[in-house]
């Protein structure tokens, strides 16, 4: 009827067909597993940690990196993910300084489960300190929790199991 088909990416080989990168799993893997600024890997995209953008708005802003070489400066290697991945970070922390998000200090941006010296604590300003503190304090608070909940359950099972004996 004269409309074109459109072809689907349903393998391996049609995305080398299309002339797509696959990153060796193993790499990524080692990737994901070693760089400090990879929170999480879900369905193919990299979750950067809060600090990322600033990282890599600073080499981009600060010491005039393109957004390929502050990609790469930041441990990341663009022969396995690729320069469009590098190009669109780049991209996104830039336009996260231009709407003022990026610097904005508040406790939303840490994790509390991150240890102090995993989050570089000396390094870090006054107003730093205070979010992520408050942050931890949060998580603190609600692992405790948990962990009050797990042995109240825990009790009620062992309670309700000694019943039934």
């Amino acid at each position: 009827m004269g409309s074109k088909s459109r072809k689907l990416v349903n393998s391996p080989s049609d995305i080398r067909r299309l002339g797509m990168e696959i990153p060796n799993s193993e790499e990524l893997r080692k990737i994901v597993d070693e760089n400090r600024f990879v929170a999480d890997y879900r369905g193919g995209d990299l979750i950067y940690s809060s600090d990322f953008y600033i990282a890599m708005y600073k080499k981009i802003h600060d010491e005039g990196m393109t957004y390929v070489q502050a990609y790469n400066a930041l441990g990341f290697d663009t022969n396995v993910l690729g320069t469009d991945r590098a190009n669109s970070a780049g991209k996104r922390a830039m336009k996260m300084a231009e709407e003022d998000r990026l610097f904005t200090v508040k406790r939303e941006n840490y994790r509390g489960s991150a240890s102090p010296e995993e989050m570089d604590y000396e390094k870090m300003t006054t107003e730093e300190k205070l979010a992520y503190l408050e942050a931890r304090n949060a998580y603190l608070e609600y692992a405790m929790e948990a962990q009050k909940k797990i042995r109240s359950e825990l009790a009620a099972k062992y309670i309700s199991s000694k019943k039934t004996v």
